[in-house]
């Protein structure tokens, strides 16, 4: 289990607290299902690792269905034919123990698919959850998923999920992150529920998989997962005190495969987008005006190709990022460090882990706008290859006309190689370019991850930068910042075990470095940030798991003034249904001074005790929450009054997230966030930020659903202490998707923006805008800013 602490107003690695153990009830076993897992190929003896951890999957003569699992098992003309898994174990919440409930597999092949079929018991049928929602949104109901490792390097592998409604997932995996949705593939899959619990059907196409050449046996993990007890149950036995899933997978034999081609093919996925458009334009502070595109269209798309069964080309024109996703709200308002918005477009986010480091040197969302793009991923033997070649229109559609890098564009080009060392350890290179005006900022370094043990895992990272400035901008100030350059290094120590867990990470950040393409919180910064917790699993009680969980975050400069210094303690509950609860008390310490900008000739240090509550679950098959409420948090105002200093805040912090599933095709989503403070000397009102969300998506059918989206943020600030500036905004999404498999599509959608805005541009004004308001005056109504309606056709073609 692990408490995470993100960036916000508040402060910063204390507030937004996430929980990834699951919990829950542990139901009466049955007798007769006790002991080691059970393998039963039904064409050869049990072959490879001791353990019962192989299965042989045979050839069958025709395609599976869940009519042939009538009764809940197989055809007996099947039966004989088929590999049979069973005797799942605990993973969570009872680690080793038997599963509460029965799960079988039963598994075959063709010449072009593999086939898994799970017949699932459940003495309470009644109590499934089960739900027809959006492609991967299956995560909260009953569910089971097929984890294969084809190329058995035990860091990699492939995920498809699917729940008794038969929805789909599907997730590229990595035993760091662990599950990548962004990986899309063409499979097929079936569900049903039964009066005896329910089937899921896996069809996997081979030419939608990865394998090497005459790789006739892969890694695989199988699992079930329950909600209401907070259970997976996996095949074989994964123990949570050792590092990794996939260090533990079982043996899949595929006899016969030496013939079968797998994504050996190459795919073509064009689109083309109609749209009108009417959005404001305020690239020049002095001309803001609106720009009005009708019956608009476009077109672009990507292509793959596979070579030698192991190496992916992609290629991108014109790759479209239109709004059929939107980020998930958080505080930008009032904050000392950057914030990071999860990266969405699915071109950047395909084989993300190859390009994946310590330290964050590719954060693609910093490539705003391009036109061109081609990448290379993939592993030969025991080596992992990543390049990515591509440009931004952004930085010369920023400019004003008159700028000599006017519709100049940015080159990003990116370079990562690593060597597996036996299992969990790898050694690597890396290298970003970015090319601009006649300016760069390039960076390059090694890293190393080392599994020491069953438990320990060392990672480390030295890189150095070099940054020139653009030599032709006609920002002054830019160009004279002039060259500079510096190391920045990163080493982590973790460890993984079922009680005991601990995750410590020192960075080092030279005030020479900078990183263009990369994710950092700062230049000149050493921090160092440490995460550990001990739980305690009690028997016979309603209470499945406690423990206690501390973190620590401290950060200096290199002329050793402080930074922060954020401390927290919480002791938590885990109970049934995937309920966490856990009060935190600690301490936030920010440092600001002079060398951060401010007029002011020392450092001042602001410290408050902060004490909160956070929760979690899903009580009811229709209904998950998450809390976070802190009524008493330290933070501080950064952006005081010209010529004053910052001032101590005392902060009242509101995190609420729920989803509602009334009926069974219809899903909400609800976000409510506050943040509120006062100056904590004078209790003077400085600024309170909201945002309320409300996410609606109807699925009639599993490739057919209608979304809408509503978001109001508003900022209220005290003009008499603080320069933040009030405002309201209003965003409305509505999208119609019609989704049979992945890249095939076509979406409807309508886009607007209000914001409050004087209705009146400042260049009706009498002429020129005031040079001491923002861009575009506020007023008390809204304006509309922007609004799109599209429409977008793709059609993915596989050869």
């Amino acid at each position: 289990m692990e408490f995470v602490v993100a960036g916000g107003s508040v402060p910063r690695w204390m507030i937004a607290l996430g929980f990834a153990l699951s919990v829950g009830a542990v139901a009466q076993v049955n007798p007769n299902e006790q002991g080691k897992p059970t393998v039963t190929p039904a064409t050869a003896p049990r072959e490879g690792r001791p353990g019962n951890s192989d299965v042989k999957v045979p050839v069958i003569d025709k395609p599976l269905t869940l009519a042939d699992f009538a009764g809940m098992e197989p055809r007996p003309e099947l039966r004989e034919r088929l590999a049979h898994v069973g005797g799942f174990i605990q993973n969570e919440p009872t680690d080793g123990a038997p599963a509460t409930e029965k799960t079988e597999v039963w598994l075959g092949r063709t010449s072009t698919t593999l086939y898994v079929v799970f017949v699932c018991f459940d003495k309470h049928p009644e109590l499934i959850r089960s739900h027809l929602a959006r492609r991967e949104n299956v995560t909260t109901d009953d569910n089971v998923i097929v984890l294969l490792d084809a190329f058995q390097d035990r860091q990699r592998g492939v995920e498809f999920q699917v729940n008794p409604a038969g929805v789909q997932a599907d997730a590229a995996w990595t035993e760091a992150n662990h599950e990548d949705y962004s990986y899309d593939q063409v499979w097929d899959s079936d569900g049903r529920i039964t009066k005896q619990g329910w089937l899921a059907l896996f069809a996997i196409p081979f030419r939608s998989l990865r394998f090497p050449a005459n790789g006739t046996t892969w890694g695989v993990v199988l699992a079930r997962k329950l909600p209401r007890n907070s259970e997976t149950d996996l095949w074989p036995r994964v123990a949570r005190n050792v590092t990794g899933i996939l260090s533990q997978e079982g043996t899949m034999h595929l006899p016969g495969l030496e013939g079968v081609n797998g994504s050996h093919n190459v795919q073509i996925n064009p689109y083309a987008l109609g749209q009108n458009e009417h959005i404001l334009r305020t690239q020049d502070p002095h001309d803001p005006h609106f720009s009005t595109r009708s019956a608009e269209g476009t077109a672009g798309g990507e292509a793959k190709g596979v070579w030698k069964d192991s190496i992916v080309f992609d290629a991108t024109i014109n790759p479209d990022f239109s709004d059929v996703e939107s980020d998930q709200p958080q505080f930008t308002v009032d904050q000392r460090f950057p914030v990071y918005f999860p990266e969405l477009r699915p071109f950047f986010l395909e084989n993300a882990s190859y390009f994946a480091t310590p330290m964050n040197l590719l954060y693609t969302r910093n490539v705003v706008h391009p036109e061109f793009g081609a990448r290379v991923t993939g592993k030969v033997g025991r080596t992992n290859l990543g390049l990515l070649a591509i440009d931004d229109r952004e930085p010369g559609e920023t400019v004003l006309p008159d700028d000599p890098l006017y519709r100049h564009r940015a080159q990003a080009y990116v370079g990562r190689v690593s060597q597996d060392l036996g299992k969990g350890s790898n050694v690597g290179l890396m290298y970003t370019d970015e090319e601009f005006g006649g300016g760069w900022n390039r960076i390059g370094g090694a890293d190393l991850t080392w599994r020491a043990t069953d438990h320990w895992t060392v990672l480390g990272q030295m890189v150095e930068s070099s940054t020139h400035p653009t030599k032709m901008s006609s920002d002054a100030a830019l160009f004279q910042k002039g060259y500079r350059a510096g190391p920045a290094s990163d080493v982590q120590v973790q460890r993984n075990g079922h009680a005991f867990n601990m995750q410590n990470e020192y960075q080092d950040v030279s005030a020479g470095f900078g990183s263009t393409l990369g994710f950092f919180q700062a230049s000149n910064i050493r921090s160092d940030h440490l995460h550990s917790e001990y739980q305690w699993f009690p028997k016979k009680s309603v209470v499945q798991s406690f423990g206690l969980e501390t973190n620590q975050n401290v950060a200096f400069d290199h002329a050793h003034n402080r930074v922060y210094h954020y401390s927290t303690f919480d002791p938590f509950w885990l109970l049934p249904r995937n309920i966490v609860i856990a009060p935190l008390v600690g301490q936030n310490s920010d440092t600001v001074g002079p060398q951060n900008g401010y007029d002011i000739d020392h450092s001042i240090n602001f410290t408050e005790n902060q004490f909160g509550f956070i929760s979690r679950g899903q009580p009811w098959s229709a209904f998950n929450y998450n809390v976070n409420y802190f009524p008493s948090v330290g933070n501080v105002n950064y952006n005081p009054l010209p010529g004053k200093a910052p001032t101590l805040l005392r902060q009242s912090y509101l995190q609420l997230l729920f989803t509602v599933q009334p009926v069974r095709q219809l899903t909400a989503d609800e976000t409510y966030l506050l943040d509120h403070d006062r100056d904590d000397r004078t209790g003077e009102f400085v600024y309170q930020n909201q945002v309320m969300r409300t996410k609606i998506n109807y699925q009639f059918t599993r490739s057919l659903s209608a979304r809408v989206i509503v978001e109001y943020d508003s900022t209220l600030a005290n003009p008499a202490t603080t320069t933040l500036q009030r405002t309201k905004q209003v965003q409305t999404q509505a999208l119609f998707t019609w989704l049979p498999h992945p890249g095939t599509a076509i979406y409807v959608g309508w886009n607007s923006d209000l914001q409050n805005y004087n209705h009146m541009l400042c260049t009706r004004l009498g002429g020129a805008c005031d040079p001491t308001e923002p861009i575009l005056p506020r007023g008390p109504g809204y304006l509309n800013d922007g609004r799109q309606f599209f429409i977008k056709v793709s059609y993915l073609l596989r050869f």
